[in-house]
């Protein structure tokens, strides 16, 4: 079960400078999610928001999961030398 909220839950309904404001800025249904990260945290956003975030987002963890990919070979850029490490060490 999915629990929807008002607007004034949205992480986003109050700009972090109140002159911003504006009480129109909220789209659509607010629900709790998952942050992009896979950190495990989930966020309460608007439709909208959720949508900017993505937008904002999503191109930085492509362009981090492109240099460092999640691969058993390392990429031709890894030198093992360099830091005394391995490629796939696991932590």
């Amino acid at each position: 079960m999915t629990l929807k909220m008002n607007a004034q839950e949205c992480i986003d309904f109050m700009p972090a400078d109140p002159i911003d404001y504006h009480p129109d800025t909220c789209e659509g249904d607010v629900f709790y999610h998952s942050a992009l990260s896979g950190s495990g945290l989930r966020y309460a956003r608007c439709e909208k928001h959720f949508d900017e975030y993505v937008e904002r987002v999503q191109p930085k963890l492509d362009e981090i999961a492109e240099r460092y990919p999640d691969t058993e070979l390392a990429p031709s850029w890894f030198d093992p030398t360099y830091a005394g490490e391995s490629w796939n060490d696991d932590y």
